[in-house]
């Protein structure tokens, strides 16, 4: 019993440990120019002036920027991803541990390497500065396969069965029958694709040269200019920023929590 008490404070102490910088992030949302580099853990006169001029249309604009691209990524991910695992798991077909052993191999190669081909493509397709050059590319990522893939080999077999003597298609199998019970491993990966294109910077500044197509990420590094950088619009556009972020994951946190159960991921 003493031993479940001392790893309960210690996990209570590393949350707290983890949870500190975020802590700091919010509380010099709410100081005032003046006291931003000032080392306190709560400020001496809390205002509302950071995030007030934090709110601009450009930076409310990137956040519906995120948002529409963020939520097109990972639902159209989740259903092309869950799909392909499918295929790959379950059905039968010429070349397909060939084709599953090249998606995975992709994996191993870094998203650096790729990027100027990538960009190449891109411009020669015309989807350079705008949604499409932002989100399609984003679309095609073995992580989401391989996971599908595993999971759906252990799915059970009489279900496919008993709708296929029903007279169930194969497409209207995996809709009504196979996808609804994929949640377990549904809530993870949108949790980690969203979080994944929210988060992307590095793509979004390649690919978009316009302002009306910022994400909130290329809208933040802008931010910065030297020893001209509104710190206190800064901070608080960051705060604002990652909002949607939190609000996600406290929606799904007991869907999280039941799928790393049901699949062991880590």
């Amino acid at each position: 019993m003493k031993k479940h008490r001392i790893s309960a404070i210690g996990l209570v102490l590393v949350g707290i440990l983890f949870l500190f910088p975020i802590y700091i992030l919010f509380m010099t949302s709410f100081k005032s120019v003046s006291e931003i580099f000032v080392v306190s853990l709560w400020p001496q006169k809390a205002t509302l002036a950071s995030i007030q001029g934090a709110w601009k249309p450009d930076f409310v604009r990137s956040i519906g920027n995120s948002l529409f691209v963020s939520i097109t990524v990972t639902v159209v991910a989740m259903i092309l991803h869950a799909m392909c695992g499918y295929a790959l798991a379950r059905m039968r077909f010429p070349g397909k541990k060939a084709m599953f052993s090249t998606i995975v191999s992709t994996l191993m190669i870094p998203t650096t390497t790729i990027l100027v081909p990538l960009f190449m493509i891109c411009k020669a397709l015309g989807i350079t500065n705008s949604y499409s050059g932002l989100i399609i590319p984003a679309f095609f990522n073995a992580y989401g396969i391989f996971l599908f893939h595993q999971f759906y080999l252990d799915f059970p077999g009489e279900l496919e069965e008993a709708a296929e003597v029903e007279g169930c298609s194969k497409l209207k199998l995996f809709f009504h029958i196979v996808l609804p019970l994929s949640k377990p491993m549904i809530v993870p990966l949108t949790i980690a694709f969203f979080l994944g294109t929210w988060n992307n910077y590095l793509w979004p500044l390649i690919v978009n040269k316009k302002a009306e197509f910022y994400t909130v990420q290329v809208y933040l590094a802008n931010l910065v200019s030297g020893y001209a950088t509104p710190w206190n619009i800064l901070i608080a556009s960051a705060a604002l920023a990652a909002v949607p972020v939190f609000i996600l994951f406290l929606c799904m946190q007991k869907h999280l929590v039941d799928g790393i159960k049901a699949t062991g991921i880590k």
